[in-house]
């Protein structure tokens, strides 16, 4: 993420027209809404309010524009900006401009004369349709209409010039919208009698210019100076386009918020773990394979549709085009490892990839030894939140709050002693062992850490909150590792579901007869949908509940700076 710097300025009220102007066109800063920081000045400052004539005028001037297009049958454009030539010219000054090269123009006459031509052309029109012989009675006349309407069109589109006065219409719409978008920044800033004061966010490799802009727009007449974010003050933050693949994940990701300017932007870990996890739930060679080909086939048309052309359903579809591709290579890849090709129909053999104590890795059908299956989804938690927690750190190192820096530590500790006691005493039911004979475990690898998170937490915010925080991580650490638990649950609906219909087909030891193709089409399709669409949810709840809460605050403001458009 590129650094920020923040530009503090104070120009007289006359020239702050100019300055914003001048801004909007580098379009380089964003201003900072001082409506809401005005109780740190106590009163030295207060809002600034733009009159509401000036607003009332650019609504009128526009309605007027609009109704001039209409009336000439001219076609609205994109409205084009003229730069203002005439330096420190105030908005009042460049409406009422506005307003007198407006009742310049033959807007009226034109009318007239358009209005005229169009009344006339459906009649013509008309005559012509008629046959030979009827039009004998009536020729003269037409002649005469015929003659009249080509005189008046030649007048209009040659004498007049009306493609001149569309591009006149819409150059000062382009400069009325400009001063209604000024009028709207400066209603962020603050004032004193005479002068004007505003903050802007501004990258770093734009911060001169920018101080040069306003050094010129006052002609020097300012109090101009920069300073870098304080500790703990939100700053906007530019991101970098994700390629096309992540664009999918992307928006998954900021659909809860946007990452604060110290945060790791976890787009790119998401591309990785949401197939994975996905992948885990829908496991399946078969159905991979298809979800792979569909996202091959829209990205194929994602390169020849203009995704603002097309409809709501249809642009999502196309965005998450690379996305299918990753689902589906995933439940490719876990298909292999857990067996299944359209369901457990014996065609392929679990492989197994290895083994970590009492957690396999592969090797299985999750349907026949569930047991395997929930040791082996506890294990993926507890890798996706430790995961998290080292985000954690590295965030907390980059704020520079190294008194919080062991906490993440400390709460890695807990996560991984418990899972240690879990597998090695047996797990929950045998919890009384963990008090008699694992005693000195329980201690060493549950309460130590549990002591030092409180601890930790004490001296960075207070006594009170460390006890609270120490009591809430014990529970969320408990609860969302069981929340994996899911990974088993779902990755058994989909194993049962898919038998059900190999069963109703007669498959047998891979042996596919004719007349179960049908059977196991229709329940692919409707395990696809149904099932695919529960399991894309539930992956989405496990990356925005479990994982982000650890790490992922999503309060950062995206940079957005003021151009006029």
């Amino acid at each position: 993420m590129a650094e920020m710097r923040k530009l503090i300025a104070i120009v007289f009220e006359d020239d702050v027209d100019e300055v914003v102007r001048s801004l909007g066109e580098a379009g380089i800063v964003q201003f900072v809404d001082m409506r809401q920081k005005l109780d740190e000045w106590k009163g030295a400052l207060t809002p600034h309010t733009v009159p509401a004539q000036t607003s009332t005028k650019c609504t009128d001037l526009l309605s007027r524009i609009d109704a001039s297009l209409k009336a000439l049958n001219l076609q609205p454009g994109i409205a084009r900006y003229e730069k203002v030539e005439i330096k420190q010219k105030q908005t009042e000054e460049v409406l009422a401009d506005v307003e007198r090269r407006l009742a310049e123009l033959p807007i009226e006459s034109l009318a007239k004369a358009s209005i005229l031509v169009t009344d006339r052309k459906p009649l013509l029109d008309k005559i012509s349709a008629m046959p030979a012989d009827e039009q004998t009675e009536i020729g003269r006349r037409l002649l005469d209409l015929r003659r009249i309407v080509d005189m008046e069109r030649r007048s209009i589109e040659e004498g007049t010039k009306l493609g001149e006065i569309r591009e006149d219409l819409l150059t000062l719409q382009g400069t009325v919208k400009v001063e209604r978008e000024v009028s709207e920044a400066e209603g962020k800033f603050a004032r004193t009698a005479k002068t004007i004061y505003f903050e802007a966010w501004v990258l770093d490799d734009d911060l001169k210019e920018a101080m040069e802009i306003v050094r010129k727009a006052t002609g020097g007449n300012c109090v101009i100076t920069e300073e870098p974010a304080k500790h703990g003050e939100k700053q906007p933050v530019m991101l970098k386009p994700a390629p096309s693949f992540m664009q999918a994940f992307e928006k998954l990701t900021f659909s809860s918020g946007y990452p604060s300017a110290r945060e790791v932007n976890p787009v790119p870990i998401m591309a990785i773990t949401f197939p994975m996890l996905f992948g885990i739930m829908f496991a399946d060679v078969g159905q991979g394979v298809i979800f792979a080909a569909l996202g091959g086939l829209l990205t194929y048309f994602k390169r020849k549709i203009k995704l603002e052309e097309a409809g709501d359903i249809v642009r999502y579809l196309l965005v998450s085009a690379e996305m299918f591709i990753l689902l589906g290579l995933a439940a490719i890849f876990w298909g292999f490892i857990f067996g299944e090709f359209f369901g457990p129909s014996g065609v392929l053999h679990p492989m197994k990839l290895g083994r970590i104590g009492p957690f396999y890795i592969g090797g299985f059908e999750p349907m026949h030894e569930p047991m395997k299956m929930i040791r082996f989804a506890i294990l993926v938690g507890a890798l996706h939140i430790s995961l998290g927690l080292v985000l954690k750190l590295f965030n907390t190192i980059r704020e520079r709050e190294f008194k919080r820096a062991p906490i993440p530590v400390a709460w890695l500790w807990l996560l991984w002693g418990g899972l240690i006691m879990w597998s090695y005493w047996g797990g929950i039911s045998s919890i009384s062992r963990w008090f008699a004979e694992g005693g000195v475990m329980l201690a060493g690898l549950v309460l130590a850490p549990l002591v030092l998170l409180v601890v930790f937490t004490a001296i960075a915010e207070g006594a009170m909150e460390g006890i609270g925080f120490g009591v809430e991580v014990f529970a969320e650490t408990l609860s969302h590792t069981l929340s994996y638990g899911r990974l088993m649950a779902l990755g058994l609906v989909h194993s049962v579901m898919n038998y059900l219909f190999l069963v109703l087909g007669g498959v047998e030891h891979g042996h596919f007869p004719p007349m179960s193709i049908p059977i196991i089409a229709i329940g692919t399709i409707l395990v696809m949908i149904i099932e695919g669409l529960i399991v894309f949810v539930h992956t989405l709840r496990l990356h925005w509940i479990e994982w982000f809460s650890k790490f992922y605050s999503g309060e950062g403001i995206p940079f957005k700076p003021f151009k006029f458009t």
